[in-house]
């Protein structure tokens, strides 16, 4: 199930295999073997793979709403350069049956105005538009750009031949469509959506057929997906609360440890019979490591623990170096 996942995500983004391996990191044939169901990748690797597709995957209808906010859109108008040209009175043109035609001068003047991205790799101007003396020339600018914003929300088929399947190489097109992609911010934006979106497929999508060979170590590898969710519910590449709930299917078979040097109230919390420590428990909890420590630094033969510790080395359970 997870290898035919990752290779629906490949070919959704057109990507080839040589491309996703090189860019999470792995060779081809690896690749090759883990999409056809011979090999189930550990998590490292997994979420290399997972983090490639989701760093190149595109816009879409079914993301734009997320991605294309409002406060994107104010970052995306930064990148443009409005070039002012020529005023002239506005023609108000008559035509006649024979397609003859005359005009009248309205009495307005427009100006006319270019649109051009200030980035390398445009050279030309993307748009114009022209903005009368009774027009704002603030709502004109801003029409014509979010038109151009929203492109990527249209899920009319036609529309979607024009966007590009996925982001490599995305800066050597002049298209307007790509423009998008040239705003950190909607990047990020759109890295999170699909990061969270092909996680919680991953996690709560399809389910594990008891037949498959490899259903105990595909369980294995969700199961330690599942744990990365914080706690509204998403898988973000940022951990908000940097925190990680440690199951008990989490820790079946496996030895955990933490470092209790490093390790405070406010950095852990742990349950005795099914309960929260409180505050007091864990002070007092703190003062009895503090008496470990400071039996260990001083090394006491006389003290309780340095007595446990010679009874052992002296039934044999190891020497006086350990």
């Amino acid at each position: 199930m997870i290898g035919k996942k990752l290779k629906g995500y490949r070919q959704l983004l057109k990507l080839t295999g040589v491309t996703l391996a090189n860019l999470a990191g792995i060779n081809q044939p690896y690749l090759s073997e883990i999409e056809n169901e011979k090999k189930v990748p550990p998590i490292d690797t997994f979420m290399n793979l997972i983090n490639a597709i989701s760093q190149n995957a595109p816009v879409t209808p079914e993301n734009s709403n997320q991605v294309l906010t409002e406060n994107n859109f104010k970052l995306f108008k930064k990148q443009f350069v409005v070039t002012k040209g020529e005023t002239e009175k506005e023609k108000n043109y008559n035509y006649s049956e024979d397609g003859d035609h005359d005009y009248d001068l309205t009495g307005h003047n427009t100006t006319i105005y270019t649109i051009t991205p200030n980035v390398s790799d445009y050279s030309t101007p993307i748009a114009m538009f022209n903005v009368r003396d009774n027009e704002n020339f603030e709502i004109e600018l801003d029409r014509v750009l979010r038109e151009l914003y929203l492109l990527h929300s249209n899920s009319q088929e036609e529309y979607r031949e024009l966007f590009r399947p996925n982001l490599l190489d995305f800066e050597i097109n002049e298209s307007s469509a790509d423009l998008i992609y040239y705003v950190p911010q909607i990047r990020t934006s759109l890295f999170e959506w699909w990061y969270n979106h092909i996680l919680q497929d991953f996690v709560y999508g399809d389910k594990i057929e008891n037949n498959n060979p490899n259903f105990n170590l595909e369980k294995e590898l969700l199961i330690s997906v599942s744990s990365l969710e914080n706690d509204e519910g998403n898988f973000s590449p940022v951990s908000t609360d940097n925190s990680v709930n440690l199951s008990k299917e989490l820790l079946d078979g496996k030895t955990i440890t933490i470092d209790l040097r490093i390790t405070t109230d406010k950095n852990i919390k742990l349950l005795l019979d099914g309960q929260l420590l409180s505050n007091d428990e864990l002070t007092a909890l703190k003062f009895t490591l503090n008496g470990i420590r400071y039996n260990r630094k001083s090394n006491n033969q006389n003290s309780y623990f340095g007595r446990k510790r010679q009874k052992l080395i002296d039934e044999g359970y190891f020497d006086d170096k350990d």
